[in-house]
Formats: structure tokens, sequence, C-alpha cells
């Protein structure tokens, strides 16, 4: 039997930097779950929704041993695509509990309307009728009423309720990801001024790595601790980002408004519905690429570890033991 509880998010990147360090299962609809946080803000960004609730959070809880981790994040996912199957979603599974669940990150954006997800008691209605079909589907029981009351730790009720009065704190690590996450800048000065905004500096910076301080706990960090979007490549791919953000939007402010016509073509009509241009989802095109060859490299990089790894362990047991050496010799007997 799952019980739900939705709730609609201010940060995606809080709530996914919380949820995916402590998940034992994860996967993705609509993106690389890897690059979840990148992916969505893209998404915001190319149609131009970056106010207000960034996405929704749904925590789907099992009864213990009723499921297995990989089987709690499988109807996590099938939860996904039958409520939003044109939003992008991230599943991450929790098993440090008495029982196993998942926190549901849905990005806010629909992909192919640009509209955002109505968070309201339909919605409510809409997440209980689909868990209780998925449920069914694999021969679970479903509560006649969702009224089962599941503990959640302190930072779950914070993460999944906005409105929750919490005292768990969050590690100054997420507040140096969240103040990244909501950069907008073109340029290291840029950049370096958002950050002082938000109490943190940039300690030093190499030709390969960054390294911040957050100010308050005084202590400091090196970008690739935080994930490859903070490290200077990262931070450079999105200075790059927006400078072409920009350059999209002044282009528009300065083509005319053309009137509005009728039309029977589907890419025009969503065009002119959404206010999205063929060169936006080039570009949203171009930035998803770019954060898959990034996994792709990230992945290379750590299947030619764990190959190095094998070779060392390898070479160490086959790596003979000192011992003394017998020769046999057919005139002189035995020597040692």
């Amino acid at each position: 039997m799952a019980t739900t509880k939705l709730s609609a998010t201010k940060s995606t990147s809080r709530a996914i930097n919380y949820a995916e360090k402590r998940a034992v299962e994860k996967s993705g609809l609509n993106c690389d779950v890897d690059y979840a946080k990148s992916s969505f803000k893209a998404a915001r960004e190319l149609y131009g929704k970056t106010d207000g609730n960034q996405g929704h959070v749904i925590i789907q809880s099992f009864q213990p041993g009723e499921v297995t981790p990989e089987q709690c994040n499988q109807l996590g996912l099938a939860l996904a695509e039958k409520l939003v199957p044109n939003h992008q979603v991230a599943v991450y599974t929790h098993a440090d509990t008495n029982h196993v669940h998942n926190h549901i990150v849905l990005n806010s954006i629909d992909l192919n309307t640009g509209k955002k997800f109505n968070n309201n008691k339909q919605a409510l209605r809409d997440v209980r009728a689909f868990n209780d079909e998925v449920c069914r589907a694999q021969g679970l029981s479903v509560p006649e009423k969702d009224t089962a009351r599941l503990r959640y730790t302190q930072t779950e009720k914070a993460i999944a309720d906005p409105n929750t009065t919490s005292t768990a704190q969050y590690s100054w690590k997420d507040d140096i990801r969240e103040a990244i996450d909501q950069s907008t800048a073109t340029n290291m000065e840029e950049f370096q001024k958002h950050l002082n905004q938000h109490g943190i500096t940039i300690e030093r910076v190499t030709p390969k790595s960054i390294t911040y301080r957050h100010l308050a706990e005084n202590k400091k960090v090196r970008g690739r601790k935080l994930g490859e979007d903070y490290n200077k490549g990262g931070i450079q791919h999105g200075f790059e980002r927006q400078i072409q953000r920009r350059q999209q939007q002044k282009h528009k402010s300065d083509t005319n408004f053309q009137p509005k016509r009728s039309t029977s073509n589907r890419h025009e009509s969503t065009e002119r519905d959404t206010g999205v241009t063929q060169s936006d989802w080039d570009q949203f095109a171009q930035d998803t690429n770019e954060l898959e060859r990034r996994r792709q490299a990230a992945e290379s990089a750590r299947l030619v570890d764990e190959k190095a790894r094998r070779d060392r362990e390898k070479r160490v047991r086959e790596k003979p033991t000192s011992r003394p050496i017998i020769n046999i010799d057919r005139d002189h007997g035995l020597e040692l």
C-alpha cells in the first residue's frame, strides 16, 4: 500500500540536493537524472518561466517490507509517466527509514505547451488516483482512505511542505549549490558579485578548478566536490548559455511584432501560443546535447578509474610472495 503527499517548491535544486545524496536508486523522465538540475533550469529558461514555483515534490511511501528499493523506484517512475508525461521528472528512492519511499521531483514546465503544472486539489486527486492505478497493476493493495500517518524526517517535511516550520539545517554546501543555480551571470565579475550577495566568495581559481568559501561557516570547498556543474568548466558553460539567452532576448525585442495569422501548421501554432521560437528549441537541444556529452565523459572517466582499480588489484594478486628458491642440480643435489 502506497500513500502520497504533493507540494510545491520554489527551488528544485534544493529538493534535488537533499533527495540525491541519500538515494539508493534514481531514474529520470525526459531528462538525464544525473543532470536533472541543469536540465530543469534550461527548460524553465527556454519558456521564460523562472519566477514562482520552480517545481513540485511528491513523496510516495510504501509499507515496510512491501517493495524493494528497485521496485519502489520503478513505481515512482510509472506514477510520473501517468501524471506528467511531458514534464521532466527525477525520481530518488530512500531506504534509510523503516519504510522505503520516493522523492519525485517534477519540473514545473510542460515541454510541449510551456505551461506550468497546476498544483491544486484536482492535481492531488490525480496523484492519488494514478498512484492507486500503478499499485493495483503490480498487485499491491491501495488505501481505502488516504489517512495513513507516515513518519518523515524534519528535512523531508520542509522539502515537501514549504510552510512547515523545521529546525533541520541544510548543509552549507547546499547553500553554495543553490546560489550558483540561481545565477544568470555571463562573466566571472557578474558571478562573483552574485555570490557575494549570498554570502559566498571565490577563494581561488586555477586553469581547471575553482574554490568557494562560505563566509558564515568560514569553510571552503572545491567546485568538483559539489558536482561538475559547479566546477570551472560547468561555470564557464553557464556563462556561454546565459550570453546566448541574452542575445536571443535582445533579438526578440528588436524584431517588429508580426500580426497573428490563422495557420494549420502545428509548429507555427506552438510558436505563437508559447512564444518559443525555433532558435529557442535549437538552443535547448544544444544545451541538452552538451549535458549528454558531459554525462558520457563522466561515465568514461568512471570506467577508466574502475579498470585501473581492477588492474591494480590483479597485479597485487599475481605478485609472487618472497620465499627461498630451491634449485635442483643433478650433480650436486639441492642448493638453498
